[in-house]
């Protein structure tokens, strides 16, 4: 058995606690009317012993949302697996799944919450000018697991498992999460994504293959350890947006960004040919 914190001092008391609860007879508050003490010292029990337990109708589940939202892929979950796997966070400790993004794209959380259909709120960082959203669920985590996407995602993030159709809207989702353009020159103009070198490459062979773009060298962020950066530079980049964008919709990709891209157009006479 896992004893990964001392709740009780009694071990045979703590050993009851997961016996009983291994049954699935028992709700946690039920269990901490048994033994006298908080809930939150029952979840903790718990969550040591990676136990479950089902809603037995005796309290409500508070927190709710599609937990087959990326079971079934399509447009909308592909991108907002990418947009996770750039700029989310994973807990394998409590199996949730956090955003957390500068204020100023707090309207974008609230196309997530949307998507998944969760009540889960968004909550200010009194730290910095950043808001955040977590949603604890076991299946959702897992499911993102089987994906590819996991804990210390910039370190351990490899190949993600992602139908070839809905490559566009994955990528999309990592660019609005992990990625930038600037540049005031069509031969200056800059896209580049950060990331784990094997998920760059992966995203790479997908935009040589699909936008019939040059393979570029992946060079290590200066003070970053092992996260790396894809970047394109002159006309070409706009072959890539072109492909991202396509089929895209304003509840699958990040206004802020959209509207740089626009306006770079703009300014350099670039049609766009991914209007919509």
């Amino acid at each position: 058995m896992k004893y990964r914190s001392k709740v009780f001092n009694s071990v045979y008391k703590t050993e009851r606690v997961i016996r009983l609860a291994k049954t699935g007879a028992y709700s946690a508050p039920y269990l901490a009317k048994i033994f006298g003490c908080n809930k939150k010292t029952v979840f903790k029990i718990l969550q040591a012993n990676e136990i479950t337990l089902p809603n037995l109708g005796r309290f409500e589940k508070k927190i709710y949302c599609n937990e087959r939202f990326f079971l079934e892929l399509n447009p909308i979950s592909a991108y907002w697996a990418g947009f996770i796997a750039a700029d989310g966070a994973l807990s394998e400790r409590d199996k949730s799944i956090a955003i957390s993004l500068n204020k100023r794209d707090k309207a974008h959380l609230y196309k997530f919450i949307n998507a998944i259909k969760t009540n889960a709120r968004i909550g200010n960082i009194s730290s910095n000018s950043s808001v955040r959203m977590a949603i604890y669920s076991r299946p959702l985590y897992e499911s993102l697991l089987k994906l590819g996407i996991g804990p210390n995602k910039s370190l351990n993030i490899g190949r993600i498992k992602m139908p070839r159709y809905l490559e566009s809207h994955f990528i999309r989702g990592v660019f609005d999460g992990d990625g930038w353009i600037s540049g005031r020159k069509i031969t200056h103009v800059q896209l580049g994504i950060a990331g784990n070198r094997p998920f760059l490459r992966q995203i790479q062979d997908t935009l040589v293959k699909k936008c019939g773009i040059n393979r570029v060298k992946l060079y290590l962020l200066p003070q970053s350890g092992r996260a790396c950066k894809l970047q394109y530079t002159g006309s070409q980049i706009f072959r890539i947006l072109d492909f991202l964008y396509r089929d895209s919709s304003r509840q699958i990709r990040l206004d802020r960004k959209r509207q740089k891209l626009l306006e770079i157009r703009r300014r350099l006479q670039v049609n766009d040919a991914s209007r919509n």
